[in-house]
């Protein structure tokens, strides 16, 4: 297994508050991950959860898609591709404008969303037996205070 901190002078770098959150993250999205596969969904790879995650059930253009999670529309396109090539996605003509595709889940892709969304209870369970409730309620705050507070 390798360190997933760099080293920066023959020591593992300090890590400062934005990585310990995307690790906090990455931890519990590996938990995620591991349940689906172990519901067969093996081709589901971290960074497809910026497709699920910014998906609506009626479709999205992956130049929303892109938008919504910050990345190239070349980078989610192949995501996209990945995705749709394994069942989890199809595209379709979108309804209000000829010229655009929606990506819309297929009963594949709803299973990854009710298989992740399920699982969310029993993480936020585990987080609260971590840092006790109350704490999770300050958390919780905190964050959205953060990300409003960020995005304004």
């Amino acid at each position: 297994m390798s360190r997933r901190l760099p080293r920066l002078g023959g020591h593992e770098r300090p890590a400062n508050l934005a990585v310990l959150m995307r690790e906090a993250f990455v931890a519990l999205n590996d938990r995620v991950l591991t349940r689906l596969a172990e519901h067969g969904h093996t081709e589901v790879r971290p960074a497809h959860g910026a497709v699920f995650q910014y998906l609506d059930d009626t479709g999205t253009t992956v130049s929303l898609l892109a938008e919504r999670a910050q990345m190239t529309k070349q980078a989610m396109a192949e995501l996209v591709k990945h995705l749709e090539t394994h069942g989890y996605v199809r595209r379709v003509p979108d309804p209000t404008d000829r010229r655009a595709k929606l990506v819309v889940p297929t009963e594949r892709g709803h299973d990854v969303i009710d298989i992740a969304q399920g699982l969310v209870p029993e993480l936020e369970h585990e987080v609260g037996e971590i840092l006790g409730a109350e704490r999770v309620r300050h958390l919780r705050a905190d964050l959205e205070a953060i990300r409003r507070a960020i995005r304004a």
